[in-house]
Formats: C-alpha cells, structure tokens, sequence
C-alpha cells in the first residue's frame, strides 16, 4: 500500500503519532513535541478516579457471580438429562407393562 498522496491522507501503515509529527515538521507548525510516555501517565492518573474504583469492583462480582451462575446452569443441563433418561426408562417399563 503507498502512502496517501493528499496532505491530509493518514497512511494506514504509519501510527498516527508518527504521521502526526510529520505533519507537523511540514506544515512547519509551532507546536511542541509531547513525548508518549508522559501522556500516557497523565491520562492513567487521571483515569484512577472514584467511580473507575467502583465500576472495576462491580465487574469483578458480575465476573464472580457470571461464574456461579454458569456452574448452576452447567448443574442443571445435568439434571434435566437425568430426567429424561428417567422419563424415557418409566415409558419404555410402561409400555412393556402395558404389552404384558
């Protein structure tokens, strides 16, 4: 794939921070280089607020209790087969009661 031939074009090959910093050396911007690192920082600790807190405890109980209803669900489809088997056993001694 060759890179996009109109100056506003993103190639899809480059990471946009580097086809940002291009652009800005050839538009000859004034705009002051910020590294990635310490963006990346700024926003986590901005991130690591209250409600964050919350909704990262309330994912991990829905995670719990998804796994406790899977196992109950996982009991049941047992149960049922149980059941039927069952079911299917008293039908067949019926009928042969029945045929007797």
């Amino acid at each position: 794939m060759e890179r996009d031939s109109r100056a506003w074009g993103i190639d899809r090959e480059i990471p946009y921070h580097q086809w940002d910093t291009e652009r800005v050396n050839q538009v000859k911007l004034s705009f002051r280089k910020i590294p990635i690192q310490s963006r990346n920082e700024e926003q986590n600790q901005d991130i690591e607020s209250g409600e964050v807190k919350k909704l990262k405890e309330e994912v991990t109980r829905l995670k719990e209790k998804n796994v406790k209803m899977a196992d109950d669900l996982l009991g049941l489809q047992h149960s049922y087969a149980d059941f039927n088997r069952e079911y299917e056993e008293k039908t067949e001694a019926y009928e042969g009661l029945i045929k007797k």
